[in-house]
């Protein structure tokens, strides 16, 4: 299993392949979440911020698929507190997010705390060019990267591949190869979601470094959902609906789905489940679908 998957403690990242169900990660203390203090985003409400890891956590065990929470913070102060409280309450591994000063902060943090790279993720990078970025990854020996995949909205599958494994960093090397050669040997790719045509060519895009570079592949399918945030705006298509359709197709080709905000974990894990259980069929029968 561990050459077509990534270890983390109990969860199973799939790579090369798409047999193992998403890991569904959940986005908590991001900017603007209620339970945090907008003029001071050290100061949150721990009981509603454990009640809805907790729920994340029961949906993951109620649906066994496999889950990873997210720490985001825009403030390095702020990391620390989330990060203290997380590790006070749950163990890793999970997912380091944000500024990147933020995660600068949180990567020390974690030092002192004698929490090794190997559990956690570092979310994310896009280029080589933050020679900053390049020392904190190298000299703290960070074993997990997510790649971001930064385009427009139409930038094809090929174009997007291309930009993975074309030599147009510093020194000459694709960002693959720049991170290898700093010691990354766990690279995830995320494919960089703006609009849902976007999303049909990330889904193809991760088809194709599935195959080819026997990578762990996904994205945050649910971000161009944010115009259609407020039911008020539209009634007939508020976005848990929209959610869940999306979560469809996500998860019928994805290791990883960043589904955004832990609040919305009900819709998206019930709809992962019965993706993968329809893919399950599929599979079992033998029955031609989407090829």
């Amino acid at each position: 299993m561990s050459n077509s998957a990534f270890i983390y403690g109990d969860v199973k990242l799939g790579k090369g392949h798409f047999d193992l169900p998403p890991v569904l990660i959940g986005t908590m203390f991001y900017d603007g979440q209620t339970i945090v203090e907008r003029n001071n985003p050290a100061q949150f409400d721990q009981a509603k911020a454990k009640k809805r890891i907790d729920t994340h956590k029961q949906l993951a065990e109620k649906y066994k698929l496999p889950d990873l929470i997210e720490i985001s913070a825009s403030d390095p102060i702020a990391m620390n507190a989330y990060l203290e409280f997380y590790l006070e309450h749950y163990e890793p591994p999970f997912v380091l997010g944000g500024t990147f000063e933020a995660r600068e902060k949180g990567i020390e943090f974690l030092n002192e705390q004698g929490i090794h790279p190997s559990e956690y993720i570092y979310n994310t990078i896009s280029n080589l060019k933050n020679k900053k970025e390049l020392t904190l990854l190298k000299e703290n020996k960070i074993e997990s990267v997510v790649i971001l995949i930064i385009g427009s909205e139409n930038m094809s599958s090929t174009q997007r591949y291309k930009y993975v494994i074309n030599k147009t960093q510093p020194g000459n090397v694709s960002i693959l190869q720049g991170l290898t050669n700093i010691g990354i040997d766990k690279i995830w790719i995320d494919g960089g979601v703006i609009n849902l045509e976007s999303l049909a060519h990330i889904l193809e895009t991760q088809t194709l470094i599935s195959e080819s570079l026997k990578l762990p592949v996904g994205t945050a399918p649910n971000l161009f959902l944010f115009k259609f945030s407020s039911p008020r705006l539209n009634v007939k298509f508020h976005t848990r609906y929209r959610r869940a359709s999306i979560m469809f197709a996500a998860t019928w080709y994805s290791n990883f789905i960043f589904y955004g905000a832990i609040e919305d974990a009900t819709e998206c894990f019930a709809s992962a489940f019965q993706t993968f259980q329809f893919k399950q069929i599929i599979m079992d029968k033998n029955i031609k679908l989407f090829d």
